[in-house]
């Protein structure tokens, strides 16, 4: 849980606000990052050519892009979007057993007729933006934000997936239950607590790694920064040296 020998494995950089030269500037910027992650805006905006300019400039990519719906739709998405040779790609494990099934086992077809190697596949649990009160209020439930993410880590993790994503305020209660080799990816990761965004259910990077993260996708307050780089060396230092 607490191996971080490389702590740029750790970090996932969320270029999403970002048009591409905006995005190419900041990694050009903070040279040490290793992962980013590209979600709806970016890919929307871009399409998939930013993946093969992302992979040009030698980055590992989480696909996230929340796939959700009927089984046969999110299989031939994970089918398609598995040939670019992304690393993760993310879906609802609210779509339910079959298919999360059916998705991991079309990223592996796809990828192999690609001849790339297979990207992870891991299961979003319940959005980090949710508050109790917007959780039971808006989606009209009565359990507790802690039970649905427990159930539905267990649907991805029954499917076979490769891990899932939650917030941190889960993560510790996850990592209990499940292996280290279960991803557990994390966003709402602030430096500072109070400065929340449209995040709910927010830590630090430390307090994330200490409760089990294996990796944390952090935003804007490395984007967002007047000197990113020297934000994200602090970054480093403090899981680092925690």
């Amino acid at each position: 849980m607490k191996n971080r020998l490389n702590s740029e494995d750790k970090i996932i950089l969320a270029i999403d606000g970002l048009d591409l030269g905006h995005a190419k500037l900041l990694l050009e910027k903070c040279p040490n990052i290793k992962w980013v992650k590209v979600g709806l805006e970016l890919f929307v905006r871009e399409g998939p050519r930013v993946i093969e300019i992302l992979k040009g400039l030698n980055k590992k990519i989480f696909l996230d892009l929340k796939f959700h719906d009927i089984p046969n739709t999110m299989t031939a998405a994970c089918y398609q979007v598995s040939k670019l040779g992304v690393d993760i790609i993310s879906v609802h494990a609210s779509a339910g057993l079959k298919a999360l099934k059916e998705s991991k086992k079309a990223s592996f077809e796809g990828a192999t007729l690609a001849n790339v190697k297979p990207p992870f596949v891991v299961g979003i649990t319940v959005l980090t933006s949710f508050s109790l009160e917007d959780f039971q209020t808006d989606l009209d439930r009565n359990n507790s934000i802690e039970d649905n993410v427990l159930r539905l880590a267990k649907l991805s993790f029954d499917a076979g997936l490769d891990g899932c994503v939650c917030s941190p305020w889960e993560v510790k209660m996850l990592r209990s239950k499940y292996p280290n080799n279960f991803e557990l990816i994390t966003p709402g990761i602030r430096l500072k607590i109070e400065k929340k965004d449209d995040q709910n259910r927010i830590m630090t990077p430390s307090q994330a790694l200490n409760n089990g993260s294996s990796k944390l996708v952090i935003g804007r307050s490395i984007s967002k920064a007047i000197d990113p780089n020297k934000v994200l060396l602090e970054i480093f230092k403090s899981i680092n040296s925690d």
